[in-house]
């Protein structure tokens, strides 16, 4: 029998411009920032005063409050963004064997600072036996993953990823192969990420690159743009639910696109220094395209990294020319970002999310405070306002902290 393709049939997200499908997409095409000042904790004392938090996300209202207090928020966002997920695939209970679903969820940072701050002081005032006696399985890497798994009694292959900002592209990888080796005929992969608290953000500030435009949060994240002057940190989960074609369509789920093509590449040169040729992100776009079977000329627009970071921007759009050649001036590419700021390993999720509404509804969103082009970063970035496009397929790419980066390519099913 033919392999049969992967397709999506769901996107639940959480991002600081919007909760769930519908919020994020309005923001997107109407190029809304949802980056203000930090409300959370006092953040005066910082050079950074901004970021992009879930602003009117309250984890009760997708898990009971004996788990809320439990989990840490990470976990809390994977599970949200996961039923938001599966409402949108029109996923009933029990339309796969529990041994047929496979999960894969990622997270770079989770909560450290929240369940460190809060089991040391237990420690502190009471030593080792006051502490709760799950904190070991609340702290762990893969709590998320174990939490998802639990909501959907799913007993199949499960795994959890930490690759940085690929991270989201890494996980959609991983249930795709799970399926095509017959593992799994259905997978729901994700990422969530909760890094606001005093301490990241400190630690963020002494590195440097956070931006000072606290005067106006929603211009600060500037993607290409010559006044960029450095990041803003956000939180955010999303969660993709991809399934074999032909089971899907028996179902009759919502098919937004085909996952076809994807593709990995390592600089292997310094922890801390990119390569500003873009070299190993032109591998992994190149191997994406063979994985696919498509030319680069097959590419009709892109939803990219684009971290608001001068060396990585540059880097990115060296990488298009070398992967695309002169067809990267001819596509429209999209860096969500500027809109949602960075929300490290669920920052891959996103830009596939903001891929798949744009091959849905034929509208690429803006990159917005796109005010002067740095002059080498000279593509298509589709400047302030969303456009009307005819686009059938999209690349999708991310850059990762060490130097890994990912590429994904999706495309509209015949």
């Amino acid at each position: 029998m033919a392999l049969q393709p992967i397709v999506v049939t769901g996107f639940g997200v959480l991002s600081c411009n919007g909760l769930g499908r519908q919020a994020y997409w309005d923001s997107l095409k109407n190029g809304q920032s949802g980056i203000r000042h930090i409300r959370r904790f006092d953040a005066s004392e910082f050079p950074c005063q901004i970021a992009g938090e879930l602003w009117d996300f309250d984890p009760a209202d997708f898990m009971g409050r004996a788990d809320v207090k439990r989990w840490h928020r990470h976990v809390h966002q994977a599970v949200a963004s996961t039923k938001l997920a599966l409402e949108d695939a029109a996923l009933r209970e029990n339309a796969y064997a529990s041994d047929r679903i496979a999960v894969g969820f990622g997270t770079s940072v989770g909560a450290p600072d929240e369940y460190y701050l809060r089991y040391r002081e237990s420690y502190e005032t009471g030593g080792w036996s006051k502490i709760d006696k799950l904190a070991s399985s609340a702290t762990s890497g893969h709590a998320a993953t174990a939490n998802v798994t639990s909501l959907l009694h799913a007993q199949g292959p499960a795994t959890t990823i930490a690759s940085g900002c690929a991270t989201g592209l890494d996980v959609i990888s991983w249930g795709a192969a799970q399926i095509r080796r017959g593992l799994a005929d259905i997978a729901i992969v994700g990422a969530t990420e909760a890094p606001l608290t005093a301490l990241t953000l400190a630690t963020t500030c002494s590195l440097g690159i956070l931006s000072k435009r606290n005067d106006e949060p929603g211009k600060a994240m500037r993607p290409f743009d010559r006044g960029s002057d450095g990041i803003v940190l956000s939180e955010g989960a999303g969660a993709i639910i991809l399934e074999r074609a032909d089971l899907a369509v028996a179902r009759g789920a919502p098919i937004l696109a085909e996952v076809c093509g994807y593709g990995a590449a390592a600089e292997g040169m310094n922890p801390l220094i990119l390569d500003k040729e873009g070299r190993a992100l032109a591998r992994a776009i190149q191997i994406a395209l063979q994985d696919a079977g498509i030319q680069a000329t097959d590419i009709d627009g892109a939803a990219c990294h684009g971290v608001s970071l001068p060396a990585y921007d540059r880097s990115e759009t060296s990488s298009f020319k070398l992967a695309l050649g002169r067809h990267a001036y001819r596509i429209p590419i999209t860096a969500c970002k500027s809109m949602t700021g960075q929300p490290y390993s669920a920052g891959g999720i996103l830009n596939v999310g903001t891929a798949l509404l744009a091959l849905q509804e034929g509208i690429v969103p803006p990159t917005i405070n796109l005010d002067d082009p740095d002059p080498v970063c000279d593509l298509d970035f589709v400047p302030k306002k969303a456009r009307l496009n005819d686009i059938r397929s999209m690349l999708v790419t991310a850059m990762s902290f060490g130097g890994t980066h990912g590429a994904l390519v999706m495309r509209k099913m015949n």
